[in-house]
């Protein structure tokens, strides 16, 4: 009779070892799931901010073109680009955006970073948004100097789109 209890009591903790194993392999899964959810919403998040880092460092290097970049230049910028992320950045993002994309130009000079945002924006689309924010910024100071003009047309060039586009882009965004 000892015997016997002492095996149902043997296969009560083996029972309850098992349950436990599983409970454990369970969470792990659990564990696993979130953290490939939580890398994939960080994709996400990392394409969303490539792209529009790249539109907004579009902007920066125009403004930046006449070796200064002004506070309603800045401010033209974030009011620009705020709606095209709908909702996806906020101002304050979109301002960090900004800071990054300055430090980036200062760093390794405008041509540089022109090539560097014409290979993230390969969509005419998005290509041409950031010509047009481009040019409102530049338009942000009361018209677009001859050194932010000759930035637009880097970048157009970049982007493979004509001058004469271009010219109509910067009339949309002068009538922003």
């Amino acid at each position: 009779m000892g015997d016997v209890k002492t095996a149902q009591g043997l296969s009560g903790v083996q029972e309850m070892l098992e349950r436990m194993q599983a409970y454990q392999a369970s969470l792990a899964n659990e564990q696993e799931a979130r953290a490939h959810q939580e890398a994939e919403q960080a994709r996400a998040a990392a394409a969303v901010n490539t792209s529009f880092g790249a539109l907004v460092e579009a902007a920066v290097l125009v403004a930046m073109a006449d070796g200064q970049f002004s506070a309603a230049e800045s401010k033209r910028l974030v009011e620009h680009v705020l709606p095209l992320t709908g909702g996806k950045l906020d101002a304050a993002q979109v301002e960090a955006l900004v800071q990054e994309a300055s430090a980036r130009v200062q760093g390794e000079g405008a041509a540089a970073r022109t090539g560097a945002v014409a290979s993230v924006l390969s969509d005419v689309e998005l290509r041409r948004a950031a010509l047009l924010v481009a040019g409102a910024v530049g338009w942000a100071e009361g018209g677009i100097n001859q050194k932010e003009g000759l930035a637009l047309q880097a970048l157009a060039r970049a982007f493979g789109i004509p001058i004469e586009e271009l010219h109509k882009l910067l009339a949309q965004a002068h009538q922003r």
